[in-house]
């Protein structure tokens, strides 16, 4: 147990790109990650908004580019029906906050 609370201490905080993953439209976010290479580990907490930021969110998660040198998380506050508009979004990866 001590062992798994020493893991958890040396992880790097996650820098929360929230903001920009909303505020910016698909390229420019793509462009403004190019810029984040270096960070260990990348965030991202939103509220539930449609189907298709949820799918953009999955594809932050499932960057291929980014596999093994980038540590990312990624969650949605959503209700149960929003969450059930888009399982597969669910299902790989993102979390979901229940509100």
């Amino acid at each position: 147990m001590e062992k798994n609370k020493l893991i958890s201490e040396n992880e790097p905080k996650p820098k929360d790109i929230s903001d920009e993953f909303l505020n910016m439209d698909s390229l420019e976010f793509l462009s403004f990650l190019r810029t984040l290479r270096d960070e260990p580990a990348l965030s991202i907490t939103i509220d539930w908004k449609d189907v298709s930021t949820a799918r953009r969110l999955k594809a932050f998660l499932e960057d291929f580019r980014a596999l093994g040198k980038q540590k990312r998380s990624a969650t949605i506050r959503a209700t149960d029906e929003q969450y059930q508009q888009e399982l597969n979004v669910f299902a790989s990866g993102v979390k979901r906050e229940k509100i």
